[in-house]
This record gives C-alpha cells, sequence and structure tokens, in this order.
C-alpha cells in the first residue's frame, strides 16, 4: 500500500557517531545457520497481504482504529520537565568531564559508553515508545531558560524551516560513520561541548523554541519519533494506536518530510557498510579489515548517495501513485508536493523498528560494559555501587537457540513496523480518496517500495557483518 514507507549537537553528533563504535558482537555465525530466508519471505509475505487486506476493509475502519481517547488527568508537567532538564546539563557535563579525565578505552570510559548506548540506542527507542524523554533530559531547555530573551536579538528565516536540521545531521551521520575515532573519549567530548556550546549560543541569540524547530537537529529527529507513541501527556493527555499522533501531525513540511527519509536511509546505510558485500564492492577483505581510515570516503560517498537514493525513489514512488490516481481513479487530483509531505511520516515507524533491530545486540553487550564503568568511572579501581564484581558474558551469543531468539525478534520489529506504516499509509490515502480501488492506486508505488523495502531490511538482519 502506499508506506514507504552533534548529546548535543555535537556531542550528539558523536553520540551517533557510537553506533560503528559500538561493533556488533558477532552473532551472525548462528544466524547464517538459520532459515533466514524463509522467515524473510514469511515477513515480506506479511507486508503483503497487511496491504492487500486494508484494502477490502471500509475505509472508515482505520480511522477509528488511529482515533485517540482522552485520559482522564493532564498531567501539569511542563515545570518539571524544565528543571530536570538541570539534571541532564549536569549529568551531561559530568560525562564531558569523565570523557578527558577518565580511561581513553572507549569500553572502560562512561561517557562514549553512555551517549552510545543509554542516549543513542535506548533513548531513541523510549521516544517512540514509551515517552517523551527528550524533554525531560535535553540539555539545553534549562540553561536556555536564563539566557534567552523577551525578542531575541536575531531571528531565523521562517522559510527555511528545518533545513538546517537536516543538514547537521547529516553531517553528524558523517562523523559516526566516517571519523577515525568517533568513540575516542577526549575526541567525543571535545566535539560534544563543542556542540552543546554551539546550539546554547544559537538558543540565546535567536530563541530556544525557534533554534529548537529549525537548526537543533536531535529536538527535531526525536520530536518526529516521538510522534509514533500511543501515549502523549503534553497539553490534553491522549492515547491511541501507535502512530495516531503522526498522522494527525501531518501534512508536513517538506524539510520534515525529507528528514523522515533521511533517519532511515541513514540508519539503514549504518547497517550495510558493515556488511561483506559492501566491503566487497570496495575491493576490502572483511576478515582483514585496514581500518576505518581506509573507508573515510567510500563511507562518506555511501551515505550521500543512500540518503540521495532513497528520497528519489520515495518521490517517485509517489509521483507513480499521484498519476495513477489522476488517470485512472475518479477522485480529485492530487498534487505530487502534498502526496510527497503525507506519506513521508508513515515511513518513521520503518526507521524505528530498524533502529531498535540494528542495535538490539550492541545493546545486550554494551550496557553491561557501561554498568562496570559506572561503578568506577575514573578507572581507578572504585568500587561504587556494588558493580565491582560484574563481568560481561556475551553468552547468548553462542548458542543456537537465543540467537534464534534475538533474530526473530529483529525481524519481528522490522516486520511489525512495515505492517503499521501500510496502515498509517492507508489511513492518510483515505482523506485523498473516495473509494477502495483509488487508494489503491494511490499507494501502488509505495506498496512496491515498502515491500521492497521489508526484503532489503530483513537481508540486512541476516547478511554477513565484517567491518
Amino acid at each position: 500500500m502506499c508506506r514507504a514507507s552533534v548529546l548535543s549537537g555535537l556531542s550528539i553528533l558523536l553520540m551517533c557517531s557510537a553506533g560503528p563504535a559500538l561493533a556488533h558482537a558477532a552473532e551472525q555465525g548462528f544466524v547464517l545457520l538459520l532459515p533466514t530466508q524463509a522467515y524473510a519471505i514469511g515477513g515480506t509475505m506479511t507486508v503483503a497481504a497487511s496491504i492487500v487486506l486494508v484494502t477490502c476493509l471500509p475505509i472508515d475502519i482505520l480511522e477509528r482504529f488511529f482515533r485517540p481517547v482522552t485520559l482522564p488527568n493532564t498531567l501539569a508537567l511542563r515545570g518539571v520537565a524544565a528543571g530536570s532538564s538541570w539534571i541532564g546539563t549536569g549529568v551531561f557535563l559530568g560525562l564531558i568531564w569523565i570523557g578527558w579525565a577518565g580511561p581513553t578505552d572507549p569500553q572502560e570510559n562512561l561517557l562514549p559508553l553512555t551517549l552510545w548506548t543509554v542516549w543513542w540506542i535506548a533513548l531513541f527507542v523510549v521516544q517512540g515508545l514509551v515517552m517523551d524523554i527528550w524533554r525531560w533530559v535535553n540539555p539545553w531547555t534549562g540553561p536556555a531558560s536564563l539566557l534567552s530573551r523577551r525578542t531575541p536579538p536575531l531571528r531565523l528565516p521562517a522559510h527555511w524551516h528545518a533545513w538546517p536540521a537536516v543538514l547537521i545531521f547529516l553531517l553528524f551521520q558523517c562523523f559516526i560513520l566516517a571519523d577515525i575515532a568517533p568513540s575516542d573519549p577526549p575526541r567525543l567530548a571535545a566535539f560534544a561541548i563543542g556542540y552543546w556550546v554551539f546550539t546554547l549560543v544559537g538558543m540565546s541569540l535567536c530563541g530556544a523554541d525557534r533554534w529548537g524547530r529549525q537548526v537543533e537537529c536531535f529536538t527535531v529527529l526525536f520530536q518526529l519519533i516521538g510522534t509514533l507513541r500511543p501515549v502523549h501527556l503534553w497539553h490534553r493527555a491522549k492515547a491511541g494506536a501507535p502512530g495516531w499522533f503522526s498522522l494527525s501531525s501531518g501534512p508536513l513540511d517538506s524539510s520534515h518530510a525529507v528528514f523522515c527519509l533521511v533517519i532511515l536511509a541513514s540508519g539503514s546505510f549504518d547497517g550495510l557498510h558493515e556488511t561483506f558485500w559492501w566491503l566487497a564492492k570496495l575491493g576490502i577483505n572483511p576478515l582483514e579489515f585496514p581500518g576505518r581510515s581506509a573507508v573515510i570516503w567510500p563511507s562518506t560517498i555511501g551515505l550521500i548517495g543512500a540518503n540521495l537514493a532513497l528520497v528519489v525513489v520515495f518521490a517517485f514512488s509517489v509521483w507513480i501513485g499521484v498519476r495513477a490516481l489522476a488517470v485512472l481513479g475518479k477522485s480529485p487530483p492530487l498534487p505530487f508536493g502534498l502526496a510527497f509531505n503525507t506519506f513521508a511520516i508513515s515511513i518513521l515507524p520503518i526507521a524505528l523498528g530498524y533502529h531498535f533491530s540494528h542495535y538490539l545486540v550492541s545493546f545486550m553487550v554494551q550496557i553491561q560494559y557501561m554498568l562496570i564503568a559506572l561503578g568506577d568511572p575514573l578507572g581507578r579501581g572504585a568500587t561504587l555501587f556494588g558493580l565491582a564484581d560484574l563481568r560481561v558474558t556475551t553468552g547468548f551469543l553462542n548458542t543456537a537457540d537465543t540467537v534464534k531468539v534475538i533474530w526473530l525478534t529483529q525481524a519481528f520489529a522490522v516486520v511489525f513496523s512495515h505492517v503499521l506504516s501500510v496502515l498509517m499509509a492507508h489511513h492518510m490515502a483515505s482523506k485523498f480518496c473516495r473509494s477502495n480501488k483509488d487508494m489503491l492506486l494511490l499507494q501502488v508505488g509505495l506498496s512496491v517500495l515498502m515491500i521492497s523495502y521489508t526484503i532489503f531490511g530483513l537481508w540486512l538482519l541476516a547478511v554477513p557483518r565484517g567491518a
């Protein structure tokens, strides 16, 4: 159907760079022994079946499915969240100090472990599924409230929308994938504090809200992902099916629509650039990896190319649907720009599902290192919180049974996210079409793209990795 389906900026920028640094533990040896092809076929057929099924449903079914209910009480959380930002700022600055004063090994220093494991991996998922955690830990909200003025001295042009944030997020992803040592503690600390200062200055000069909406890429990122949460407690508290708030947020402007695609494309290339297939294309033996310095430009060019490719393919898929509707349908013609900006938000579930699947094993391993580092943050033999006796275990990667459970969990997340995208896209199509036939015509290109991306996502989970 129709779905296509630096912590503080630089700090955050660097955080993300933790992705590659968190090398994926090699469960792939067992994964390659699993009937992954059968699972991939089953998952793909599930997505295809969901497209057919929703096409046969009455138009008002999904309207009722995504309709939220108002919760009894609305919590007064705004002032509390503003205060908690100071705690987040204190923790962040403490981590920066540990990055410079603590162990030089990224696997023993609390800065890269916390930023990459807790901030980038876990917080992303919590933001999309559970609560608006970014609003509570945002390290700029509190300080910016002291520096902000009623009338900022500078004003960001409104027509820029969030394009500055898109560019900064792409630069962040380049740093993650192409920098020689994105998890080196002193290096990460320098980048993180640099981005924090840059953002704080920008907020004080241009206004915290405006800077957060247009320039601060992580705020934009978490706001977009947060629209998928079933429960929203800000303003009027409501709860509903995952994605209901995303649907009520559309259509997006073009910058936010492209940002949705960039989230997915960057995450997908993060997985692709680790595969034997990609390394073979570069003429590199994955068993004799020469180091990150050898793939700086291929990684950078590949990342940019992946993002451009997804935007072009998505746009073409939407265009096919728009033309099919105009030629063969009976509903009013739909402008391409409106269709693009409307349907782009339907790919957010796929981005979240793949993020969860891609980083699941890394999180299971790295969280253990983080807990141990928490017991001795400066690497001087401390035994805080009784964590000194913990030992890192990867036993769950050494047996076929546990690896199978992990892989099936990852595969389920990918498939479920695609199905949710299908439902969201169909609901959006119903706003423009008068019949199921017209909705099918409008989504024909996106349906092909969604099925293809399901195959691609499941292949990425199963393919050998070597970088």
